[in-house]
């Protein structure tokens, strides 16, 4: 839920809405640090980039994105729950909906592939194994919808390998959805962030987890896959006191013959122009596209679809596979701009340069 829901209010209302929601952690509460006392990593893990020395923390032991500082605190929220949208009717009247097609075939497949289960949910077998990111099956919040159906009975999902856990917002990090996996995967494992893993310990049901800094390689994964947790700029917060306690991050997932980076969230840095001095260009880079109105607001955490398209040519990516769009209404645009958007300014500026890959929800990509 990105911690700025669009309750379905009038923007009148807005006021006591977003009191309440930054009094139980619902919303931004960002303060500024600009002083960065230590770092901190995984020991154990290879860390990839040889000059790094680990997560910087502020002075008061929190994790920070080390260009950009987080400035999105309450007078700004209130500034954007204020503001009158200028697409309300618009929004308002859009009647865009993901086509969703039945997956229950994949399911039972052995093909390697990537299939859209909605949002930031991708079901991804590489090599015979089987990774989900970011699973969320039902909705962030109770005053939530979801726009889009599932392509299976999520119950059905058996024989997952693993879950890749970009950060703990809640339209990342549903409680419900991670502990039907952990417990209908027995052996399933957890590959996340710094702090993130204990944080989700106790519903893990037995099953093991390992956590990594930016520019770590995890050690628990298969022989013949490599994954690296990279940094994007972001923040994490689940309650009240636990603003930016825990990290935030992407994924790159390679093979001998495959390369796929799993984005998060992220707003605009110069992360995605390292992914390709790091690692190459990648066959694949799932990037998000929506939440990003008011782009004042949103643009530190989110990529609009320009910007999604610029960090794919900035990566030199193969393909793009955007995300984080007509799943859920979180932010000012209307639910199907994203979408438009995307196609519309690639067809301008990036036809023919790497391709832009929109599937519906349930539809798989083959390897």
């Amino acid at each position: 839920m990105k911690m700025q829901l669009q309750f379905r209010f009038f923007r009148n209302k807005y006021l006591i809405i977003a009191v309440l929601a930054a009094i139980t952690g619902l919303y931004f509460s960002m303060n500024v640090h600009t002083k960065s006392q230590k770092t901190i990593r995984n020991p154990e893990l290879k860390t990839i980039k040889p000059d790094w020395r680990g997560n910087p923390l502020d002075e008061d032991g929190l994790f920070m994105n080390h260009e950009y500082l987080a400035n999105n605190d309450f007078a700004r929220v209130m500034k954007w729950q204020f503001e009158t949208n200028p697409q309300k009717d618009e929004k308002k009247n859009d009647k865009f909906r993901l086509k969703v097609v039945d997956a229950s075939a994949f399911l039972k497949d052995k093909r390697d592939g990537i299939l859209w289960v909605g949002h930031a949910t991708f079901l991804m077998r590489i090599k015979g194994t089987v990774f989900i990111t970011d699973p969320i099956f039902t909705v962030p919040a109770f005053m939530s919808k979801r726009f889009s159906k599932l392509p299976f009975n999520p119950d059905s999902l058996r024989n997952i390998d693993y879950i890749l856990l970009s950060h703990d917002h809640y339209d990342h990090l549903n409680k419900e959805s991670f502990k039907l996996l952990t417990k209908n995967n027995p052996g399933i494992k957890v590959l996340t962030s710094l702090r993130l893993g204990e944080f989700v310990e106790d519903w893990m049901n037995g099953n093991k987890y390992q956590e990594a800094g930016w520019y770590q390689q995890y050690s628990m994964t298969p022989k013949d896959i490599k994954i690296t947790y990279l940094p994007t700029r972001h923040w994490s917060k689940r309650g009240i006191n636990s603003m930016n306690t825990t990290l935030w991050g992407a994924f790159m997932i390679q093979t001998d013959t495959l390369s796929i980076y799993f984005g998060g969230d992220s707003g605009w840095g110069s992360h995605f122009k390292e992914v390709k001095e790091l690692f190459g260009n990648p066959d694949y880079s799932i990037i998000g596209i929506g939440a990003y109105k008011p782009e004042w607001f949103m643009g530190p955490s989110h990529t609009s679809p320009g910007d999604g398209l610029k960090a794919a040519m900035q990566m030199s990516a193969k393909n793009l596979i955007p995300m984080h769009y007509g799943t859920f209404d979180i932010a000012d645009e209307p639910i199907g701009e994203p979408f438009r958007e995307v196609h519309r300014i690639y067809n301008e500026q990036y036809s023919g340069k790497f391709n832009l890959i929109t599937p519906a929800i349930g539809e798989v990509i083959y390897f």
